[in-house]
């Protein structure tokens, strides 16, 4: 019959270079963890009113939205939470589990832009 081999014949060698390996990933689970407790603290409610989203003037200016490449097309209101999207996932190569914080932020400025618009167009509507 088919034997599998032992998986470990050191114990000790096996076990530190597993337990480094979990300190590395912990370590970087921390880092995420920090970056998001401090966006959160910034915005301690998590909510963001229509000045902080952007109001009616832009936040960012069109030499940052150039410089980072930002098309035409995503030039909104929320086009300054879209530069360190952008970023995060240049930096993660595109990973679609990293930057859901960055995504999530985004697309709720998003979100919340477009009710805006549908508050807006139901009130001019109802005014004639």
């Amino acid at each position: 019959g088919w034997r599998t081999p032992p998986r470990h014949t050191s114990s000790v060698g096996s076990r530190s270079r597993a337990s480094s390996r979990v300190e590395a990933a912990s370590s970087i689970h921390a880092a995420e963890r920090d970056q998001r407790r401090n966006e959160r603290e910034r915005h301690p409610h998590g909510e963001r009113d229509r000045e902080d989203m952007g109001g009616s003037a832009m936040q960012a200016t069109q030499k940052m939205l150039s410089d980072a490449k930002i098309d035409l097309a995503y030039r909104d209101f929320c086009a300054h939470l879209l530069i360190p999207l952008n970023e995060c996932r240049k930096r993660s190569y595109f990973l679609p589990w990293k930057c859901e914080h960055e995504r999530h932020v985004y697309e709720k400025c998003q979100y919340k832009e477009y009710m805006m618009r549908v508050s807006q167009q139901k009130a001019a509507s109802g005014a004639h």
